[in-house]
């Protein structure tokens, strides 16, 4: 019996590393934009190197609003229209008080009668009477930016995809090409177009281009109201999409616009693209279009053209309707269903969650005791996590920073320091007993909650979160959770929250609902098959679960933290937890443990050590100069 569960526990060891590896080459790997076509690529192919030439021609120096930089960049856009059998238009409008005002404090001597002027296009289709497809960039860049990336990437990457739309024949509908102008300075151009433009009553939906960054994955991260037949379209259309509905339910609470926001008001449906990586180069002096990762623009270039085809080249556009939940699988194709499904899916994973609880106690493997000491250690780890994130962030000056755009630098370092911060927590929670002294157990919590606290966290949050540490860690189990114990706990608690989002906020409810569907069927056949662990097929099973969890999370929370990271890391909590869910049975630490504390310590002392610098580190070279009068 001996040597069969050493073999067990070799079983275990070999499948975590195996799953380990699996989930890092597959989540990193998502995590990379696709390579750059040439420019002999087909025609009909969407080119990054053929669109950096546009880049490189548009990005030469700053372009804002009512500059003569923007008139030459107009120009040149308007040749480029003109080569693609499209003919432009000028719309002239004299900038807004809000615009004036930006305007004014960027350049003291802007003029009152100062114009701004979108460029619209339209390519014909075959039936002129359909609804057209609007494709939206902005022209202006915010002063002393080339604006490499933003938005130099947009407009190059829609003459890029209208080239290779007309590559492919002529449209079902017409195709308008709208670069406005002022976006920078209060979404001016946007602004004057939507309500009133005889153009713009033509327009049935509209697919927006921005950036916040000039690296990484580019992501469709806004929809218009009523999404799920448009989603449908999306998901047939495009190879290889970024996109998921919290982001669409995070970005419709947050107060940030863009120029998809004055369409979105109008009623139309659509879609807004981004690219967040490399945030040091937002609005940045150092922008230049030898910045810009020529891989991303071919993820937003190629992203776009496969919806814009799929919406020119469609016989009728689809009708709006409910919203879709949705969301990529590390970047290989888009799962989409009603938001009624996702109460279908928390039923399948409930029964499976109580299959696995039957079958683990009718072998004796796991009491009520042991689940409701695995549930206190998931909640240990869930609100440690928060503390520990929350204390580390503070420490590096994040939470309330005074420069935005010195944070969006720093987001780099700062996520190295939440991952390690993750890490040593998982470890604790791996690890977790109680000390031969109760006292000791609630000291981790204690001493998070005082570093917070004077750091001048967010009390309400502190103490909730505190409180629930000082309980579990009271209440841990003398000899840690079992193994049945932990596993079933922490999958009990994911449902749980799956359950609360599905109610509150169904659109990001898919994040806990899926790991517990999954992690719950693997429990149960491994529970009515093998509950003492004996069996290599056991093992597997569970790597494989973890790797289905795991891999598609890597990738959504970095893109998460770039969009929330500096102020918001304790948001990295969840995805901490149901990495822990997942790992629970294959990782859980039973020998070993002051080895374990030593590797904690050291963690966290290198967390102290990045936000330390992150703190004391000068303002960074990339601030944009606007920035800076402040």
């Amino acid at each position: 019996m001996a040597e069969t569960r050493a073999q067990g526990r070799a079983a275990r060891i070999a499948a975590l590393l195996v799953a380990i590896v699996a989930m890092l080459w597959i989540g990193i790997d998502a995590a990379q934009p696709p390579r750059a076509l040439p420019v002999s690529a087909p025609a009909a192919s969407f080119s990054a190197q053929r669109a950096m030439i546009d880049v490189r021609a548009i990005a030469l120096r700053p372009h804002p609003a009512a500059s003569e930089d923007n008139a030459r960049v107009r120009a040149y856009l308007a040749t480029r229209l003109r080569a693609l059998g499209i003919v432009p238009e000028e719309r002239r409008y004299l900038i807004d008080p809000e615009g004036y005002a930006t305007l004014h404090r960027w350049n003291p001597q802007a003029s009152h009668a100062a114009e701004i002027a979108d460029l619209v296009g339209v390519l014909p289709g075959r039936d002129r009477t359909l609804p057209a497809v609007a494709v939206m960039a902005h022209m202006d860049t915010v002063w002393g930016s080339p604006g490499g990336a933003d938005d130099s990437a947009g407009v190059a990457a829609i003459l890029e995809l209208v080239r290779a739309i007309r590559a492919r024949g002529t449209p079902a509908r017409d195709i308008v090409v709208l670069f406005t102008d002022g976006e920078e300075i209060g979404l001016s151009g946007a602004r004057a177009f939507w309500p009133a433009d005889g153009v713009a009553s033509h327009v049935g939906v509209v697919v927006n281009l921005e950036s916040r960054g000039a690296g990484g994955r580019a992501t469709m991260f806004e929809t218009g109201a009523g999404n799920a037949a448009m989603i449908a379209l999306f998901a047939r259309g495009v190879a290889q999409p970024v996109a998921d509905s919290m982001a669409v339910l995070a970005y419709r609470m947050m107060p940030n616009d863009t120029d998809f926001t004055v369409s979105r008001e109008k009623g139309l449906p659509g879609f807004n693209f981004a690219m967040l990586g490399r945030p040091q180069y937002y609005h940045s002096p150092r922008a230049t279009a030898d910045r810009l990762d020529p891989r991303t623009l071919q993820d937003l270039g190629g992203q776009a053209l496969g919806i814009v085809s799929a919406l020119a080249f469609a016989p009728r556009l689809p009708a709006a309707g409910d919203d879709a939940v949705f969301f990529d699988v590390a970047g290989h194709g888009l799962v989409h269903y009603a938001i009624a499904t996702g109460w279908l899916i928390l039923l399948v994973a409930a029964v499976a969650l109580g299959v696995a609880v039957a079958g683990a106690m009718r072998r004796a493997a796991v009491t009520p005791v042991a689940l409701g000491q695995g549930f206190g250690a998931a909640i240990w780890l869930l609100v440690h996590a928060v503390l520990a994130l929350t204390a580390f962030n503070l420490l590096s000056g994040s939470a309330r920073h005074p420069d935005y755009y010195d944070r969006l630098a720093a987001l780099p370092m700062l996520e190295l320091q939440a991952v390690v911060v993750a890490f040593a927590t998982l470890l604790g929670f791996l690890m977790l007993r109680r000390p031969p002294r109760r006292v000791a157990g609630m000291l981790p919590a204690v001493l998070l909650m005082l570093i917070c606290w004077a750091a001048g966290g967010p009390h309400g949050l502190i103490l909730v979160a505190g409180l629930l540490g000082i309980a579990t860690g009271w209440f841990a189990p003398a000899a840690g959770a079992t193994r049945w114990g932990g596993w079933l706990g922490a999958i009990t608690l994911v449902l749980l929250v799956a359950l609360i989002l599905q109610a509150k906020a169904p659109l990001a409810a898919f994040i806990f609902a899926w790991p517990a569907l999954l992690l719950g069927i693997a429990a149960a056949l491994i529970a009515w098959t093998d509950a003492a662990w004996v069996r290599p097929t056991s093992a597997v099973l569970a790597a494989v679960a973890a790797i289905a969890v795991g891999a598609p999370l890597l990738p959504l929370a970095h893109m998460t933290f770039l969009g929330v990271g500096a102020p918001l890391a304790p948001a990295m909590a969840p995805f901490l937890l149901l990495a822990a869910a997942a790992v629970w049975p294959l990782a859980k630490i039973e020998r070993g443990y002051r080895a374990a504390l030593v590797a904690v310590a050291l963690l966290l002392i290198m967390s102290a050590g990045v936000a330390l610098r992150v703190r004391t580190a000068p303002l960074a070279p990339t601030v944009p100069v606007y920035a800076l009068d402040k």
